[in-house]
């Protein structure tokens, strides 16, 4: 997972409108998508963002209350 997670980040950084990654503000989180079945979540800090979660899609919907 850590391989796809840095080269999602890569992308990120490159491209943050990039539709596979679904990056997107939910609340106060921000949300990507890490591959078809994880999601990273960071907070905005200081004008950066501080990912600090990555996951399963059923635990990103615990973690946030969706579903």
């Amino acid at each position: 997972m850590q391989e796809l997670a840095d080269r999602c980040y890569e992308l990120l950084k490159q491209d943050p409108r990039s539709p596979s990654l679904h990056f997107n503000k939910v609340g106060r989180f921000w949300s990507v998508r890490v591959g078809l079945h994880y999601r990273a979540i960071a907070v905005e800090k200081d004008n950066d963002l501080v990912w600090f979660w990555i996951g399963t899609q059923a635990e990103y919907d615990k973690i946030l209350g969706s579903k």
